[in-house]
């Protein structure tokens, strides 16, 4: 037990030596851990400070090098001073740089030489920068040049295309104005179709007037066209329709009432004249009444054409009777119903000679404009028509072109035109031309319109009565242009006042007057409103 108890002290003062042994280590060891951060503290003050030396040894460095280039330019500067003042001094004789160039004196020369020259340079160089104060140097004059070029070619290509769509938009507009126009003539197309439209007969009353009533009549009827019921109807009630009556003409005597064309007693044979033969004795009429007075009536000279070509008298009524069966018969026609219309004296006939005043303007304004006497362009086509009739919208002139191309059956890539096909007259006449007949039309549109507007200056169809005076100032106010002979005819046609004195004229109702001034060649001479056009030359 001792033994044991021994063994276990013994094991126990040694663990406490080795335990006290392990704390002096750590305490030593923590002892140098203490000393080594010292020491790097120390080091770490060490190199700050060695560092603050080597910048303060570069400073003193710096600072020697700045005084040794000072001094090397004081130096340089005093050589040069010396060497000034020499020059100034202007003796020959040598100056040491000991010598006489540290004389007081020379230096005051000097300095006061070196005042004026400093003076006369601070003079010019005040003077300089006045005359170039609103100089700009050349590099800014150069950026500028470079970008006012760039800013000009912008500027270019902005006017371009502002000009391409000003150029469109003015396109568009005039399409917009030619279609307005477009639309009003359409409408008063419409108009006139309405107005003298015929309405689809009633069948069914002429039962009442055929033997056998409603039922026959059906009967007879029944699945049959317009012309088909027509000759039905005709044959039905009598001997109009026979043939004994569709091969001659009865005679209308011999009284005075009658033109004396037609007065013939008898039966006169129908010769079924074509319509090409009635627009070819037409023309021939107004040929040969082309070469005799204005002032002799169209039936006299009809009578006279006539009695020329055929001495008997059966010849000559069964012409003359067939020549107004078939006018009666075209009077769709608008050259045939003018004819009719100056035969019995409901129109006048200048309007055929204005007509064809026009038609023959306008060939030789095209035949002078060709490129080779015998074709012209499109474009000129219009141009030339333009200034030829400076009154014609843009639709007139358009609507002509077409007709142009229709007539001569134009391609759509086809520019150019050949007058000798475009004015070529048959036999019939000039009139016959579609390129005529659309003159024609126009020309009657142009009436209508000139004529309404010198009515609702008259106050309209709130007037009864037009005197000479009230249209006098009508037409100067519609037709500022118009000269005072076409005035003065205009208003003897109105107002069927061929020979005597206007002031006696009376007041006409104005229905008369304007019955009479749509059946006479009213023709506007200028715009109502003055304007600018360009003429092609």
């Amino acid at each position: 037990m001792h033994r044991r108890f021994q063994k276990v002290f013994g094991i126990s003062v040694k663990k406490k030596q080795r335990d006290d042994k392990l704390k002096l280590l750590v305490g030593e060891n923590q002892r140098l851990r203490e000393e080594n951060l010292k020491l790097t503290f120390e080091i770490s003050r060490l190199k700050k400070d060695f560092g603050k030396l080597n910048d303060d040894k570069f400073s003193d460095y710096l600072s020697l090098m700045r005084e040794r280039d000072a001094r090397y330019t004081l130096y340089f500067e005093n050589v040069a001073l010396q060497l000034k003042v020499r020059e100034l001094d202007g003796s020959s004789r040598g100056c040491s740089v000991d010598g006489a160039c540290r004389d007081p004196a020379v230096l005051a020369i000097a300095l006061d030489r070196c005042r004026e020259q400093l003076s006369v340079t601070q003079t010019e160089l005040k003077k300089m920068k006045d005359e170039y104060a609103e100089s700009v140097p050349r590099r800014d004059h150069d950026a500028l040049e470079t970008k006012l070029s760039s800013l000009t070619m912008k500027l270019g290509a902005l006017s371009a295309e502002y000009e391409a769509y000003q150029n469109v938009h003015k396109r568009v507009l005039a399409q917009k104005k030619c279609l307005e126009e477009e639309l009003i003539e359409y409408k008063e197309k419409c108009s006139e179709l309405e107005r003298a439209g015929t309405p689809r007969p009633r069948w069914e009353l002429c039962a009442d007037f055929i033997g056998g009533g409603r039922e026959r009549w059906w009967q007879l009827a029944s699945g049959l066209t317009s012309r088909d019921m027509l000759r039905v109807l005709l044959k039905e009630l009598g001997p109009a329709a026979e043939s004994e009556h569709l091969e001659y003409f009865d005679g209308l005597g011999m009284d005075p009432v009658i033109p004396p064309y037609l007065r013939y007693e008898g039966r006169v044979r129908n010769l079924r004249l074509s319509r090409r033969e009635v627009g070819v004795i037409i023309n021939d009429i107004w040929l040969g009444k082309l070469r005799q007075p204005r002032d002799l009536a169209m039936q006299d000279y009809v009578t006279n054409y006539f009695e020329e070509r055929y001495q008997q008298p059966s010849v000559r009524a069964e012409w003359a009777y067939n020549l107004c069966a078939g006018a009666e018969q075209m009077l769709d026609e608008p050259q045939v119903k003018l004819f009719w219309g100056v035969l019995h004296g409901h129109l006048s006939e200048d309007i055929y000679w204005g007509h064809r005043t026009q038609w023959y303007t306008l060939k030789e304004q095209l035949y002078k404009h060709s490129k080779d006497g015998e074709t012209i362009t499109i474009e000129d086509f219009e141009k030339v028509t333009r200034t030829t009739f400076p009154l014609k919208s843009e639709v007139d002139i358009k609507n002509l072109t077409d007709v142009v191309k229709k007539q001569l059956k134009l391609k759509i890539n086809t520019v150019d035109i050949n007058l000798d096909k475009l004015f070529h007259e048959n036999e019939e006449g000039f009139d016959r031309v579609d390129m005529s007949r659309e003159l024609y039309r126009q020309r009657q549109l142009a009436q209508d319109k000139y004529i309404r507007e010198v009515i609702g200056t008259l106050g309209g169809r709130r007037t009864n009565s037009v005197s000479v005076d009230s249209l006098k100032r009508a037409f100067a106010i519609v037709d500022p242009a118009i000269n005072h002979i076409r005035m003065e005819r205009y208003i003897r046609w109105a107002f069927s006042a061929t020979a005597c004195d206007l002031g006696s004229v009376p007041p006409v109702p104005l229905r008369t007057l304007v019955a009479r001034l749509a059946a006479g060649d009213i023709e506007r001479i200028g715009p109502r409103y003055r304007g600018t056009r360009k003429n092609y030359k």
